[in-house]
């Protein structure tokens, strides 16, 4: 809508300053129709309204006519192009300025006052210029009719404020406008715009210048417009606001006459049926009016206390009533019929007026013939005509004075009983009149019914006396005082007068014929029956003989009325009257016994319970003749229902059936089993069931109540509709299951839902009460579906297949904003029907919710409903069209709730996820759309004014939409200039930006703009609507959760002012509170600390998927646009890329904010702190236990009370199944043998001490016995709790990540009837029950707080999991760094925390999963905190860690298994493993000082660890644990007792052999190889049958992949392996290995025999395959073949091969039993190792050899780590051997840059000074030094065989070469001295200056030991062959060694080798000896 006319800044708009003209400040005013909203609000008045009521204190004192006539100035200033109204000013819009013209002609209002109508009402009806030349004159005047009538309500409910609200306390600023405006004389004020609206001129006027339809139009709103002032009048004269003087009486009457008697022309305006109507409004509003000026009950007053005339407070001098009595006495009542009620009421004024005492004051007026004015009212029956007021709708309007004007009649009644006698005589139709009068007035209002029963109430004696007179007379004439006492009863305490005034002994009038033996004293008119009387119309009611009475009146001749001293309960009288009408059918007196018993039952439930028991006992006739006192007993459950069963199908029997229903739903609730066992006794609904096969059958009803139902709605008011639905209904709350109820249901259903459109409805808006009642039905039936097994699979049979209904009910709901708005203006609506209608979609929107909810997640076999309502043809509209239209119902929020409800809910379904829309706006068209968006904005940009359910409603509808219907939401958010299609550049950004409102739309704001605003205000929402404030947080972490399809909205929210900032304000606040977590917090604190607790966890969520986006992004640009070449570049090219993110340098700066303010580490210990106590969780299940005990006891005893059936049911259940338990059995037994009880006593003593037990384990005191513990522990884990137990999925705390059950208190007090037990007097059961549910209460609390900080708990470690890993690598990236100072203090308030709740479940047995999830996810934290960066982890945190999670596990281990518990236990143990890893980390560069505090911790752990290997979900973190542990210790004798006692070796060697899991076994295999290094370990590993395990193990090993034989075929190959390998073969043959050293020079001969022919010889092949080399490549012609045949290898392959050799090596040194062994493989063997030795020797870059640019070796990264290892630099730097090699055989594939490393290594060509660059990394050298470590233990095997061959040639004393083993060619041997000797002078050269690393030192060791083990070989072979070196090798060298020798000057760790070095080089080079 563009902007058509604002409100402008007087300075704006400079250019149009001189066109710009001033008129009077008075014409413009504030809508009231929002001050009208506020005034009529509950709450009391702000600071605002006052101030509002003060500034417009003009326009209430002029009303109306401050609204001004049309004038030349208003005229003219239309004609600038602004105008200045006081501080308003309106831009003038040509095409307005003309509508406003013509508006003012055709009202006569102002021009100025006219375009400001004009304005309003094109903005509140969304019009466009092209809509202003159409239909735009009706709605301004609608509008201006409006804005006139809200005006003068605004006056009128300050008034009624004032009145019935004044002596409250806030109510000040409303009273005193209400006494400024009377001061201000509003009353003479109000009577001028009166006398106005109704002159002839003005009449005449409107009749001969409008048109029909408009004169129609302003005649009604006229009318009401005088009905409104009249009500303004009375009120101003009720409760004396102000006196009504003689002037204004006469005034008024005057104006009374005029319209009655026509003269005024008034009922010209009697055009319409509302005209009408109203016409006779004003009437009786005057003539009430006037009656009430006149003061009747000052004068009732004055009579009562005795003051005579002049002493009172009369407004009226005698001349004043003298004048106006010559006006009353003009009227002619005959002629006019109004007046006679005026005469009448003048009547009654004179004659208490010459009733008061001292009479000669009033002398004057003892004239007035007011018997005169009473026979003159009479005779045109003014009585009648004030019943037919009341039996009109005339005051049955809602929001006007009604209780005034009844109270004015039953003030006038009350007097004119007071002014003239009454008597009782039923046949006289005044009488009657009077009683109808007085039943109508006290019908339906509790005030005045009150007033009526208290005594002190003056007004109302003499109609008490009245009633008296009619009891006098009971039960002859019975109807009357019903009827009366039926209208007196309205409310609870005027209910229980009536009941006590009939409950109580009162004596009973009968008819008697007169005797001459009867009468006694004939002067008093005592008389006596000589023998039993039976009263008349009572059957079974008998008065004794020898009874005397007062004789009351004479019936006829004989035959007097006696009033008998014999009494009896009134009450009782009643209900045998009742039942006898069973068979008289006289059904006035059957309605009216029926209708206050109704009312009784209905206002007050304690009259209930006194009714169902009035007539329990009573004396009958029979025993009383017989001189017997027996008492039986009158049901009067009973007897309504065979009442109701009797009826006929007629208009009566429909009255009746309404009024019997309504009594048996309003006593089904008091007593539920009882009524309902009567309901289905009696059968009252004909019940029939028909069997239409043995698996189907048929419920119907008769067809009498349907019958009766059309009866009711065509001829009566649909009172039996809506009692049966209400009757349904109830029953539905009692949980009673059968063919009955079924029966009912599916007739409300199928009959009256389907059916009712169709009827004709006697009242028309009737038709929407009973479509709301049955649709209540549906809704209560749906969500009945969980407890009822049949009943629910039926009902919902028909809910989902019956087309009939899905028609009904979209018929009801499918309509649109635009077909509502329109009913406003239609004629043939009423506003009750509209609000019928309203109430009709919002009952029927929550049905589909319903059933859309009940149905989302398991939908059945029924698809007719899912089809129909997401169907696009759906009749009259899709449901889904509907909905969206009805958002913008801003007439009723409650429509507006349940329409985004339902999309809601559709948008989660999952059957509505299969059916696709032609587009993404859901089959909406352009304007449907649109209309949607403004709505949206408009809700969630009015939190203050709209109802916070509407913004919490849509707020959830634009997260379903994100989370399940993104397509849709763009659409709705973004506009169409602007889609995530488009590419997103700075310019964009910058553009999108310019918009001051940070809006996407820039006509009207959008979405977004709202959510930026209540971003804007989340401090104020926290404090005030946190509902709303989490509802937009959900919201917007569903945003972020689906970022990539919501690029440009997110960028939206982030580039606005100090969005993050914002977004975290609460976050600190929060906060500040933490040191009140743990105070006593009262429940609203409780529940502000959860909401505060949730936003936390939105806030941290978003900020952690921020992170996790922008790490995305960053790594998706790097890719994209390559890699830099170094680290450098790759630091400054990440802040660059990072600067151009001003947003996420807003949030790094937050969180740097948090860490430097030890704010993060503040949130952690406010969050992880934990008030969840599972003592409180048990203690409620307790208290539980003892009402169900209770219950038991009651229902023992017969007692059911207010019980429902289904409780009584499940509780009967839960007993026969404590009875059966041995416990129970055991304790029948014991007490039977003691004697105390027999029989059915017998259980109940039980149960008795049972319930005292328990008792006693609540107060705390244990319960010693154990069999009524056992009875105890049945009870707390029985079923019957988790019926109570819920999940409120819609609830604003309920947690995104899980579900959170919580106990149904509100289900169980409606099982109870809690509310009724006071009226049980069950004391002492009502105690118990209370005491329980005050447990389930707190446990509810405590669960709503400990999850709320749970769920930002949880946001804490997901913003810690968001940035990976390695914290290292990505702190400077997030800006996420925290001293180690409040790291380790977070962790010891950790363990703290952890070992508070560890207490709380150890102290109660039973697995509670609220408190393993808290516990799991508190340890969880501390794991992550364990993992932060630190340069020295801190022993202290390391002991707190270890005990606390040793407790954990120690606790958990105690617990039954469950999800919870497996949970927990391996977060527990992979915190263990990491705090041990991270304490340890160095132990394997050598002995790690170890703290007594330390070693105690890690001992203590070794037994509970032992415990969890047993446990399949934990045995390989148990054992990894174990394993860690164990290594951390340098003396194994400290931890061998512990193992020797705990460990389950058993176990380990049976899990060994189950193959299934290459994983646990390879766990297994790396303990056992530690544990087998110690000596005792390794005999125990014998002993359990290990060797053999690994035997087994071995035997299905057939190959595998062996890196010589697998060739490169493409690197795709090698990097889909994913999952890690495990070195089964390796580590089972290193276990071999390390058994058989430990145990060398005892037992090892037989093991080394066993394992070389059961594996070597076995498994020959395998091994011959691992140790099998390829050949070199060579230069040359075959250089392209050689390099396709480059063979393949993995890091683990190389391991494999290092253990396979290490224990050949250990076996090779048995040579006797090797020989034996391996004779037939060792010469294969020996060659397979020569040439591996071969294969590394060839690394050797030999002279005039070119340089090698490739690898013969490809060795890339596989697994992740090895993938971080290539990231990570070369630890080693040396450019030689294998180290060269290596680096260019890892050189990953270019398809892969985001994998390419760091550093590179150059290596240049000698000829071309080129340089190839190869990646040398950690990954590269890792492999060179397993190839290393390979050929060293391919060396030492060729040691060992030819020492031994050696020791065998000195023994025989020859060398047998025909048996001495192979040896390598010197060729190869000097390879590896060169490869050693070069890497060692280079890396001792390149470190001169600096200590040699760890690493480097062990390298340069292991390449020394190979060059010394090359030289010995190369020894033997010069021995043995003769073959001398060369001498060039020679000369070289020694020019090497020379290198090496000073190169290690200084590097005292080489001392050893270099000696062995020096001593071999002096065997084979004895030459040299002498040079170094």
């Amino acid at each position: 809508m563009p902007p058509m006319a604002t409100t402008a800044n007087p300075n704006a708009g400079g250019q149009y300053l001189s066109s710009t003209k001033t008129v009077d400040a008075s014409l413009w005013w504030d809508p009231f129709s929002s001050l009208l909203t506020e005034l009529e609000s509950s709450t009391l008045p702000s600071q605002s309204l006052a101030k509002k009521l003060k500034d417009n204190h003009a326009w209430f004192l002029c009303s109306i006519s401050q609204f001004k006539q049309p004038n030349q100035k208003s005229r003219e200033a239309l004609d600038s192009s602004s105008v200045k109204i006081g501080s308003h000013e309106l831009n003038i819009n040509p095409k307005l300025k003309d509508i406003a013209c013509k508006i003012s002609t055709v009202m006569c209002l102002d021009e100025v006052q006219s375009y400001i109508v004009v304005t309003r009402s094109a903005e509140h009806n969304n019009l466009f210029f092209g809509d202003m030349d159409c239909d735009i004159l009706n709605p301004v005047i609608l509008e201006y009719y409006t804005e006139r009538q809200c005006l003068l309500k605004c006056i009128r409910q300050i008034f009624m404020r004032a009145l019935y609200s004044g002596s409250e306390s806030g109510e000040s600023a409303v009273m005193e406008e209400a006494q400024m405006l009377i001061s201000d004389e509003l009353e003479s004020i109000l009577l001028s715009n009166l006398s106005d609206l109704v002159s002839f001129n003005r009449i005449e006027h409107m009749v001969n210048s409008l048109d029909v339809d408009l004169y129609t139009f302003w005649a009604e709103e006229m009318l009401i417009e005088d009905n409104l002032i009249l009500d303004i009048l009375f009120l101003a004269y009720n409760e004396s606001f102000h006196v009504c003087d003689a002037k204004s009486w006469k005034k008024l009457c005057a104006l009374y006459e005029d319209i009655v008697t026509g003269f005024c022309n008034f009922q010209k305006l009697a055009i319409s049926p509302e005209a009408t109507c109203a016409i006779y409004h004003a009437k009786v509003q005057l003539l009430l009016i006037l009656i009430e000026a006149l003061n009747l009950d000052n004068l009732l007053h004055m009579i009562h206390d005795n003051i005579p005339y002049r002493q009172g407070h009369i407004a009226f001098s005698e001349i004043d009533i003298t004048d106006m009595d010559s006006i009353i006495s003009s009227f002619n009542a005959i002629e006019v019929k109004e007046v006679g009620p005026l005469i009448l009421a003048w009547a009654v004024f004179t004659c208490l007026i010459s009733s008061l005492p001292k009479r000669e004051e009033t002398n004057m007026l003892m004239e007035v013939n007011h018997i005169g004015y009473v026979r003159q009212a009479f005779e045109v029956s003014s009585l009648g005509y004030f019943l037919e007021i009341l039996q009109s709708d005339t005051l049955k309007d809602p929001e006007g004075p009604l209780i005034g004007y009844r109270s004015v009649m039953r003030t006038f009644i009350s007097a004119f009983i007071a002014s003239y006698e009454i008597s009782l005589q039923f046949e006289d139709n005044n009488f009657k009149s009077i009683l109808d009068i007085l039943y109508n007035i006290y019908r339906g209002e509790e005030l005045l019914c009150i007033q009526f029963w208290d005594r002190d109430s003056f007004i109302d004696a003499p109609i008490r006396c009245l009633l008296c007179n009619l009891e006098g007379e009971f039960p002859y004439r019975t109807v009357e005082l019903v009827r009366l006492l039926s209208a007196l009863c309205e409310g609870a305490w005027p209910s229980e007068c009536v009941f006590n005034f009939l409950n109580k002994s009162v004596g009973l009038s009968t008819p008697m014929e007169i005797s001459n033996g009867s009468e006694v004293d004939a002067v008093s008119k005592v008389v006596e029956t000589h023998f039993p009387l039976h009263v008349t119309g009572v059957e079974g009611l008998v008065i004794p003989s020898k009874s005397q009475g007062q004789v009351l009146r004479m019936i006829d001749k004989n035959v007097a009325l006696v009033r008998w001293e014999y009494t009896e309960s009134g009450v009782v009288v009643l209900l045998l009257r009742l039942a006898q009408e069973l068979y008289t059918k006289n059904f006035e007196e059957v309605h009216a016994i029926l209708d206050l018993l109704s009312r009784l039952v209905t206002f007050n439930m304690a009259v209930c319970y006194a009714l169902m028991d009035a007539g329990k006992s009573f004396l009958n006739d029979v025993s009383m003749l017989r001189n017997q006192e027996k008492y039986i007993r009158i049901d009067v459950v009973e007897i309504v229902c065979f009442l109701v069963k009797s009826l006929s199908p007629c208009v009566n029997s429909a009255v009746t059936m309404a009024l019997g229903i309504n009594i048996l739903a309003k006593m089904l609730k008091c007593l539920p089993s009882r009524v309902a066992t009567m309901v289905l006794k009696v059968d009252i609904f004909d019940v029939d069931v028909v069997s239409n096969s043995s698996s189907s059958r048929s419920w119907l009803l008769s067809g009498r109540l349907a019958k009766m139902l059309l009866i009711d709605c065509e001829q009566i008011d649909c009172s039996l509709s809506l009692s049966v639905l209400d009757f349904t209904m109830k029953l539905l709350d009692t949980g009673l299951e059968n063919d009955s109820v079924l029966a009912l249901i599916v007739f409300c259903i199928q009959y009256v839902f389907v059916n009712h459109e169709s009827w004709t409805f006697k009242v028309k808006h009737t038709r929407w009460n009973v479509t709301v009642k049955v649709l209540e039905v549906m809704k209560k039936c749906i969500q009945s579906f969980s407890c009822y097994k049949k009943l629910g699979d039926i009902i919902r049979d028909i809910l989902l297949g019956d087309s009939s209904v899905h028609a009904v009910l979209f018929r009801i709901v499918c309509r649109t904003t635009e077909s509502l708005e329109r009913l406003y203006v239609s004629r043939f609506f009423d506003i009750v029907d509209i609000e019928g209608l309203q109430l009709s979609i919002s009952a029927g929107l929550d049905v589909l919710i319903s059933l859309v909810s009940a149905f989302s997640k398991d939908p059945p076999s029924f698809p007719v409903f899912h089809h129909a309502i997401l169907s696009s043809v759906t009749k009259p509209m899709p449901a889904i069209t509907a909905a969206t239209s009805l958002i913008s119902y801003f007439s009723d929020p409650k429509i507006q709730i349940r329409a985004a409800r339902l999309l809601s809910a559709l948008f989660t379904a999952d059957f509505s996820q299969s059916l696709t829309y032609s587009n993404a706006s859901l089959g909406l068209d352009n304007k449907q759309l649109s209309s949607f968006r403004k709505s949206m904005v408009k809700i969630l940009g009015e939190q203050l004014y709209l109802d916070e359910d509407l913004i919490v409603a849509a707020l959830k509808l634009l997260t379903s939409a994100v989370l399940n219907q993104p397509a849709f939401l763009t659409a709705v958010i973004v506009s169409e200039e602007i889609s995530n299609d488009e590419p997103h550049t700075a310019d964009s950004e910058h553009q999108l930006n310019k918009n001051e409102n940070g809006s996407l739309d820039s006509t009207h704001g959008s979405v977004l703009d709202s959510i930026l605003h209540l971003v804007r205000n989340s401090e104020d929402l926290l404090k005030r609507k946190p509902n709303i404030l989490l509802s937009l947080m959900k919201f917007l972490r569903a945003l972020w959760q689906d970022a990539p399809q919501f690029t440009n909205i997110l960028e939206q929210l982030k580039h606005s002012d100090k969005f993050w900032k914002l977004l975290t304000s609460p976050v600190m606040l929060n906060t500040c509170y933490q040191d009140k977590v743990s105070e006593k917090l009262t429940e609203e604190e409780l529940q502000c600390q959860a909401y505060r607790y949730q936003y936390v966890s939105n806030v941290l969520d978003i900020m952690g998927h921020e992170i996790f986006l922008q790490k995305k992004l960053m790594h998706g640009e790097l890719v994209v646009n390559g890699f830099p070449k170094s680290e450098a570049n790759v630091t400054e090219r990440k802040d660059s890329e990072i600067a151009e993110n001003k947003s996420f340098i807003s949030l790094k700066e937050i969180i740097s904010t948090w860490c430097e303010s030890s704010l993060l580490s503040d949130l952690i210990k406010a969050c992880v702190s934990s008030e969840y106590d599972n003592k409180i969780h048990r203690h409620a299940k307790a208290a539980a236990a003892l009402c169900v005990v209770h219950v038991m006891i009651k229902l023992k005893n017969g007692d059911s009370g207010s019980f429902s059936v289904s409780l009584i049911e499940r509780i009967a259940m839960l007993a026969q199944k404590l009875r059966k338990l041995p416990a129970f059995f055991d304790l029948s037994s014991l007490y039977a043998e003691r004697g105390y009880s027999e029989g059915q006593e017998l259980d109940y003593l039980i149960l008795g001490d049972l319930f005292y037990h328990i008792k006693g384990e609540i107060d705390g005191r244990h319960i010693d016995n154990r069999l009524f513990k056992e009875l105890l522990q049945f009870l707390l884990e029985s079923e019957f709790l988790d019926t109570y137990r819920y999940w409120n999925d819609d609830d604003i705390l309920a947690d995104n990540n899980d579900v959170v059950y919580h106990y149904d208190s509100v289900h169980l007090r409606a099982d109870l009837g809690l509310e009724t037990w006071d009226l049980l007097a069950w004391i002492e059961t009502k105690e118990v029950a209370e005491t329980a549910l005050l447990c389930w209460h707190r446990v509810n609390l405590m669960i709503m707080h400990s999850h709320s900080k749970l769920s930002a708990l949880r946001g804490i470690i997901s913003l810690f999991y968001m940035h990976g890993d390695n914290f290292t690598k990505v702190e400077n990236f997030t800006q996420l760094k925290i001293s180690e100072q409040l790291v380790l203090s977070c962790i010891n308030h950790i363990c703290q925390c952890l070992h508070a709740m560890l207490e709380s479940l150890t102290d109660v047995p039973d697995t509670d999963e609220d408190g393993l999830t808290i516990l799991t996810a508190q340890a969880e934290l501390l794991l992550l905190l364990t993992r932060f960066p630190s340069k020295d982890f801190s022993r202290s945190a390391f002991v707190a860690i270890v005990k606390t999670s040793g407790y954990g596990l120690k606790v958990l281990c105690s617990y039954r298994k469950s999800v919870g518990v497996i949970r927990g236990k391996k977060v527990f143990l992979t915190l263990i493993l990491t705090s041990v890893e991270l304490n340890f980390k160095d132990l394997h560069s050598g002995p790690v000082e170890v703290s007594p505090e330390e070693s105690n911790a890690s001992l203590r752990l070794l037994p509970v660890l032992c415990d969890c290997i047993e446990h399949k979900d934990c045995f390989t973190l148990s054992l990894t644990a174990i394993d860690f542990i164990l290594g951390s210790f340098s003396n194994p004798a400290t931890w061998f007792p512990v193992i020797q006692k705990h460990f389950p070796l058993q176990h380990i060697v049976q899990k060994l052999r189950d193959t299934t899991s290459s994983k646990t076994v390879s766990v297994i295999l790396k303990f056992l190889l530690n544990f087998a290094r110690v000596r005792e370990g390794a005999e125990m590993l014998v002993n359990a049958g290990v060797v053999a395990s690994l035997r087994m193990l071995l035997s299905d090993c057939s190959g595998g992949v062996s890196f010589p034989v697998v060739q490169c075929t493409s690197f795709s190959n090698i990097s889909e392996k994913t999952e890690k390998p495990q070195p089964i073969w390796g580590l089972s043959l290193a276990v071999l290995a390390s058994v058989i050293q430990s145990l060398e020079n005892s037992s090892s001969a037989s093991i080394v025999d066993y394992v070389l022919s059961s594996i070597l010889v076995d498994k020959a092949p395998l091994i011959l395959l691992y140790l099998s080399a390829p050949d070199f490549p060579f230069e040359g012609h075959e250089k392209k073949r050689a390099r396709a045949s480059k063979s393949i290898i993995t890091l683990h392959e190389l391991d494999e091969t290092q253990n396979t050799m290490t224990l050949i090596c250990i076996l090779a040194r048995h040579w006797n039993s090797w020989n034996k062994a391996l004779k037939n493989i060792d010469s294969q063997l020996r060659e397979k190792i020569i040439h591996f030795l071969a294969f590394i020797s060839r690394a050797t870059q030999r002279p005039g050899e070119s340089l090698r640019r490739d690898s013969p070796l490809l060795c890339h990264p596989v697994l992740k780590e090895e993938f971080e290892w290539y990231n990570e630099p070369s630890f080693i730097n040396s450019r030689n051997g294998w180290f060269a090699l290596s680096a260019l055989g890892c050189e990953l594939n270019h398809k892969f840059p985001a994998l390419s490393s760091k550093n590179t290594l150059v290596v240049r060509d000698q000829s071309g000074d080129k340089a190839d660059i190869a990646p040398q990394t950690h990954f590269s050298d890792l492999i060179a030094i397993e190839i290393y470590k390979i050929a060293f233990l391919l060396l030492k095997f060729l040691c060992i065989q030819a020492e031994s061959a050696s020791r065998t040639a000195e023994e025989v004393g020859f060398v047998d070469l025909a048996h001495f083993p192979e040896l390598p060619m010197p060729d190869i041997l000097r390879g590896l001295q060169d490869q050693g000797i070069s890497i060692v002078t280079e890396l001792c050269t390149a470190c001169k200056t600096k200590p040699l690393t760890r690493e480097i030192q062990n390298t340069c060791g292991l390449m020394l030991q190979i060059t010394v083990m090359a030289l010995h070989l190369e020894y033997c072979v010069i021995q043995i062959c003769g073959i001398r070196p060369v001498l060039g090798h020679v000369e070289t060298f020694s020019k090497e060694l020379r290198l090496l020798i000073r190169a290690t000057e200084g590097h005292l760790f080489l001392k050893e080798s270099l000696r062995d070095l020096r001593q071999i080089v002096s065997y084979v080079y004895p030459e040299l000896e002498a040079s170094y």
